[in-house]
């Protein structure tokens, strides 16, 4: 996990406050040959979000979507091994299995 460069000219504007995101802001999650993953936190409101730049022919894509998770956060779970259809499959069954209500278990498991 890094820090932007610090002579980087970074444009972007938080989508919660808009206010102007700095190097500070930005922790580069994965570089990969033209694709970029960073977290970014936004100084004046803490909003979060996960950010893919997409570097190709057609020009700069972002996508990015918004977080609870710091920094940290992300990078322990950033990379690590997916979710395979045996795992998905098993939730499906137990949930089935205890009535099909997942808000349930989930409330009664934060208890």
């Amino acid at each position: 996990m890094k820090n932007k460069p610090d002579k980087a000219d970074f444009l972007a504007k938080c989508s919660v406050c808009g206010k102007s995101l700095d190097p500070d802001d930005i922790v580069i999650l994965s570089e990969k040959e033209q694709k970029t993953t960073m977290h970014v936190t936004c100084a004046k409101c803490r909003s979060a979000a996960i950010v893919f730049l997409l570097n190709n022919q057609l020009g700069v894509m972002s996508v990015g979507m918004a977080t609870d998770l710091d920094s940290e956060e992300v990078a322990s779970k950033f990379g690590g091994e997916a979710i395979n259809s045996d795992e998905i499959l098993d939730l499906y069954q137990f949930v089935d299995g205890e009535g099909g209500d997942i808000m349930r278990l989930i409330k009664n498991g934060k208890n």
